[in-house]
């Protein structure tokens, strides 16, 4: 499945408004938020249909379907195809490794209605939701968390420039190599936390021990919704927050595709709404479409191409004005 799918669930006591745009959506929330409610609905017309008094608007014409035994879903996750499947919290089968596997190359799109970290998940923190209602009946998705346009998700700090003490991204490859070269001769450090699952504990140690020092933190948005909310605890309990900035492109290939340095029109089309282009089974992230498309785009220009183990990177990528050209997506004038 590819491509926004508007969605509308009704009934005679509320109607819940939204759009998924990739094939993860986190569903977050106290009790009492809606989520419930709407689950419920959902699962009302899937056992139902019409009967139920519910009705489901889809613009992709995608039937919706429900996860909710824990001793068979995989057996009913192979009968679902080309679905909206809502997953109620809870349900601890999620957050196994089987189930990553069992939908990584599956067509449907899932919505999760979970306060706890799927940590094998690689969902976006772009597509972690709250409720929002407005008067009696009518309920809307809204994010969790909000980014400026250069991808900044600490809002005390989006206003910085360049001027931090030190850099950490969360790749150890192509990327950090990327920001090492071009924060040399600097006064900023650039060092790696080595992965996404060890960034936030790098976070905490760094600004523990250096509260003073202005920390910038960039990694993959595409995947680090797992772990946005221990980030923001982390942030929150800093002695000076103020101090730390999270940028969070989509991902380091997004800013090469971005910067304009390929020189190809329809680059720019695909950019402007990603998931006409996605197909979910194809692509379990978002990362992995951009790294695709980069790898596919350079493999026939030696200058500049991009391995797809991301082992090194090209020379071409780190010349100060191509350079330059990469960093404008994330640095403010």
């Amino acid at each position: 499945m590819k491509g926004v799918q508007h969605i509308e669930v009704s009934n005679r006591k509320a109607k819940y408004t939204f759009d998924l745009k990739r094939n993860i959506t986190v569903v977050c929330g106290d009790s009492g938020s809606g989520k419930t409610t709407l689950y419920k609905m959902v699962s009302a017309f899937y056992e139902q249909g019409n009967s139920s008094g519910v009705k489901w608007t889809c613009s992709g014409e995608k039937k919706c379907a429900v996860l909710s035994d824990p001793n068979f879903w995989q057996q009913n996750l192979e009968n679902i195809k080309n679905s909206i499947i809502f997953i109620d919290e809870g349900l601890k089968f999620v957050l196994s490794e089987d189930f990553a596997k069992a939908i990584k190359e599956s067509d449907n799109y899932y919505v999760f209605f979970n306060r706890e970290k799927l940590t094998q998940l690689p969902y976006s923190v772009d597509e972690i939701y709250q409720i929002k209602t407005s008067g009696k009946k009518n309920h809307s998705f809204v994010k969790m968390f909000s980014s400026n346009e250069k991808h900044i998700y600490t809002p005390k700090s989006a206003g910085k420039k360049f001027i931090y003490d030190t850099v950490v991204v969360e790749d150890s490859k192509a990327g950090y190599e990327f920001y090492q070269a071009y924060f040399d001769g600097t006064k900023i450090v650039c060092e790696t936390a080595e992965s996404k699952s060890k960034l936030n504990k790098w976070v905490k140690d760094y600004s523990d021990a250096n509260p003073d020092k202005k920390l910038l933190v960039i990694a993959d948005g595409t995947a680090f919704g797992s772990e946005m909310n221990r980030f923001m605890e982390i942030y929150k309990s800093a002695k000076n927050p103020a101090n730390i900035t999270l940028c969070l492109p989509e991902s380091f290939e997004w800013l090469i595709l971005k910067s304009g340095l390929l020189r190809q029109e329809d680059i720019n089309e695909i950019l402007k709404d990603p998931s006409d282009y996605i197909e979910s089974k194809e692509y379990f992230s978002w990362e992995q479409f951009f790294t695709h498309l980069l790898v596919e785009r350079t493999k026939k220009i030696d200058y500049m191409h991009y391995k797809e183990d991301k082992s090194t990177l090209a020379d071409f990528y780190k010349q100060k004005e191509n350079a330059e050209k990469i960093i404008a997506e994330i640095k403010k004038d």
